[in-house]
């Protein structure tokens, strides 16, 4: 903490016991470090410990010595919790899904991992898998092509916008999940299934954690250090900002950014799916992005569907759809609607073959989410 003045001070011991990290994971390292030294007796972040935390009954509220709770096991909640486990604590994780690394169609998107994010991955001893060309495609070798509605396609190398001694990779959000779960040291438990409901302040200024299961069952918990990895409506920070009396420190800062507000949805497609309606044998290869423009006639107006470049040749390709709040994409009511309009947008794509009718019926029912206001990093 010393070598780190821009983070602020807790106002008590009891806030030091509790900290929100909603952040980019990139930069959980320093301030997971933060605070953890913060919360640790004097002498104890040399010690770790055999035990982990425990469930306790509603009387039993006093905190155990060098236990973490992690809400939200996302990239940044696991990440938090390999720092922590390294630093000597036995850390819970509690995680709301029901099993490690899902496909989700609506977080089917990639994350590209630069040198910031480098710096976890660095110190996690991950960047050597993560770079492996099974796990992730470099940023030095791919292109983007450019399929026109008129059937021709233009390939290029994309522009390095931040020269970097290093190279940057992108990789799916569920293989990384899985690189993340298996740094994980026995020190971690994952819960799964186990979702945050409630905190309460303790009598002797701690914290207690209360989850619900999957199989109905409430786990309580009382840990030293509770870190919350929940999300943007995240229950850790906004308790955090009741109980220290200073809510507005605890309000996430946002910039301002032409992508704020903007909606996303996803289309499933097949790993090698074709890209031209005449020829089968053109097919999309794994390692290049793909941008297919529309029609100039587009019955909705101009959109694009953007494919992002996988390592793993078997991996669903996911076709990005990002628009304003208000265009007509979003109040597409059925499979068929759904179907029509990529027809008649994208005559150069051979539709029926590559969207299947479920995932369209999927589309119209899922609703777009919402790409919010960017916070500094």
């Amino acid at each position: 903490p010393e070598q780190l003045p821009w983070l602020p001070s807790p106002k008590s011991a009891a806030m030091a016991r509790c900290a929100s990290a909603s952040l980019a994971f990139a930069t959980l390292p320093i301030l997971a470090s933060a605070f953890v030294q913060r919360a640790l007796p004097t002498g104890a972040a040399a010690s770790p410990i055999a035990r982990s935390p425990r469930a306790v009954s509603p009387r039993s509220v006093a905190a155990e010595a060098n236990t973490a709770v992690v809400a939200g096991g996302g990239p940044a909640g696991l990440a938090t919790a390999l720092i922590l486990a390294q630093r000597g604590f036995d850390v819970t994780v509690l995680e709301k899904r029901a099993e490690p690394n899902p496909y989700e169609p609506q977080r089917a998107y990639l994350y590209l991992v630069d040198g910031r994010g480098q710096r976890f991955t660095d110190a996690a001893g991950l960047t050597e898998e993560l770079a492996s060309p099974a796990t992730s495609v470099s940023s030095l070798n791919y292109t983007v092509t450019r399929c026109l509605p008129d059937g021709q396609r233009e390939e290029s190398v994309p522009p390095i916008l931040e020269p970097s001694d290093r190279p940057s990779y992108w990789i799916p959000r569920a293989r990384f999940l899985a690189l993340l779960n298996s740094a994980l040291p026995p020190t971690v438990t994952t819960r799964f299934g186990a979702e945050l409901r409630e905190l309460h302040q303790t009598p002797d200024g701690g914290v207690e954690v209360v989850a619900s299961c999957s199989d109905g069952s409430e786990l309580r918990l009382t840990p030293s250090l509770l870190v919350g990895a929940d999300g943007l409506q995240s229950l850790v920070r906004q308790r955090c900002g009741e109980w220290s009396g200073a809510a507005a420190e605890y309000t996430p800062v946002v910039l301002p950014s032409p992508s704020s507000g903007l909606r996303y949805q996803m289309i499933k497609m097949p790993p090698d799916l074709r890209l031209d309606p005449k020829n089968a044998s053109v097919t999309a290869q794994p390692r290049k992005a793909y941008s297919m423009r529309p029609a100039t006639d587009a019955p909705l107006g101009p959109t694009r569907l953007g494919l992002l470049p996988v390592a793993d040749p078997t991996f669903p390709r996911t076709a990005n759809v990002i628009l304003p709040p208000e265009h007509p994409v979003w109040a597409l009511g059925s499979a068929e609607e759904v179907l029509g309009w990529l027809r008649a947008t994208f005559p150069h794509l051979p539709v029926d073959d590559v969207v299947s009718a479920d995932e369209a019926a999927a589309f119209a029912a899922g609703g777009p989410g919402g790409l919010p206001p960017p916070p500094p990093s």
